[in-house]
């Protein structure tokens, strides 16, 4: 299932208030934007929904206002949550045209019962997002996308440290078996996910990775997982074990903590995404930031790869950068550019404005020029 648009509002009609109007996606998305203009935020509002639909999260603004659009092989799915000091004061999930959940602000509304061919009614806490307190695989088997597509969204901060200062408590012979998916759904635990990895597709895995860190040219040879040489740990009752890798260069491992924080943001990713890809784990990845730390070659080469991974599976990809290296090497169509004007947000990509995407390729300039000089707003408002 992927998502195809989403209108957010937060705080209505009060000074405070901050909106996205509708914001469409495709398979595959770079979101630029100025500073400030809402990239992060955006994608936030996206992994908050998905927190959400999941059980991750409870109400965790006071205020928030989604209306999404989902598509899952031939049908559309619309999922309206409106909710206002905590307390949930509307809720909808439609099928195509078709009304199959909704609820009133007292906590009571009408759900369609699959094995008995009709509405029943119901009742839920005002605070309680009702497709997850009816959840019922027999009964409203329809709720069921919706859940696992907000279970396995997935979100890395790329400037973060993505896990490098994150090591195991746990030995090298000992089973990874008992390393549940959903613990892998944590990007930080990037020595962990490289072990049950290893642990399940075996060879063919560790090779996958060292060709694609190889296609960011760093030429590693060996990637694995042991003890840090190069810090200490007291009081421990097991050893701290974390990822190792070897350079063709090099005689010696250089351990998690002294990777350079340029290589291990890259080689976290690719990790992940090559597990996601092979266990089919998530429906959706968003990347903030992404490319933070690397230099022009790698960073472009890393969201090349990325795309190239994402078109070649079911995985529903949104990266967000206002690198202009990575801009003037990813094509326009997979651009959506945010801005913003006050409180107000805006996307606009090929798919809602083709034809301005269609001129400016025919003005012989570089794609940081669309963004740069503002021809996507001139040409936007004639």
């Amino acid at each position: 299932m992927k998502l195809k648009t989403i209108i957010y509002n937060q705080f209505a009609g009060k000074p405070d208030e901050w909106r996205l109007s509708k914001a469409s996606f495709k398979d595959t998305n770079l979101i630029v934007g100025r500073n400030a203009s809402g990239k992060t935020r955006t994608l936030n509002i996206v992994k908050g929904l998905a927190e959400l639909l999941s059980m991750r999260q409870q109400l965790h603004f006071l205020s928030g206002d989604y209306d999404a659009v989902f598509e899952d092989d031939e049908k559309q799915i619309t999922y309206t949550l409106k909710y206002e000091d905590g307390k949930v004061i509307e809720e909808r999930v439609m099928i195509n045209d078709e009304t199959m959940l909704t609820r009133s602000q007292e906590g009571s509304g009408n759900i369609r019962a699959v094995e008995i061919g009709r509405d029943i009614r119901f009742q839920v806490s005002v605070n309680e997002v009702a497709i997850l307190a009816k959840r019922d695989a027999l009964q409203h088997p329809f709720l069921e996308p919706l859940v696992e597509w907000g279970k396995s969204l997935i979100y890395f901060d790329f400037g973060t440290a993505l896990g490098k200062d994150m090591f195991q408590l746990l030995g090298e012979k000992e089973s990874v078996d008992k390393i549940d998916d959903q613990m892998l759904l944590r990007t930080n635990n990037v020595s962990m996910i490289f072990r049950k990895g290893r642990h399940k597709f075996g060879n063919e895995f560790v090779d996958g990775i060292k060709r694609d860190m190889k296609a960011l040219d760093y030429q590693i040879k060996t990637i694995g997982i042991g003890a840090p040489t190069s810090v200490t740990f007291t009081g421990l009752q097991e050893p701290a074990v974390g990822l190792f890798v070897e350079e063709e260069e090099l005689k010696t491992r250089i351990d998690q903590a002294s990777i350079s924080r340029g290589m291990f943001r890259a080689l976290s990713v690719i990790i992940l995404v090559s597990y996601i890809l092979r266990a089919k784990t998530s429906q959706c990845i968003l990347i903030d930031d992404i490319g933070e730390g690397l230099d022009y070659e790698r960073s472009s080469s890393l969201v090349k790869l990325l795309i190239k991974k994402a078109k070649k599976s079911n995985i529903q990809l949104s990266m967000a950068t206002n690198d202009r290296f990575i801009m003037n090497s990813v094509p326009l169509e997979y651009w959506s550019v945010l801005y913003r004007r006050g409180s107000i947000c805006e996307i606009l990509n090929r798919e809602n404005s083709p034809k301005v995407f269609e001129d400016f390729e025919l003005t012989g300039l570089g794609n940081f020029d669309f963004f740069s000089s503002g021809y996507y707003l001139r040409n936007k408002e004639k």
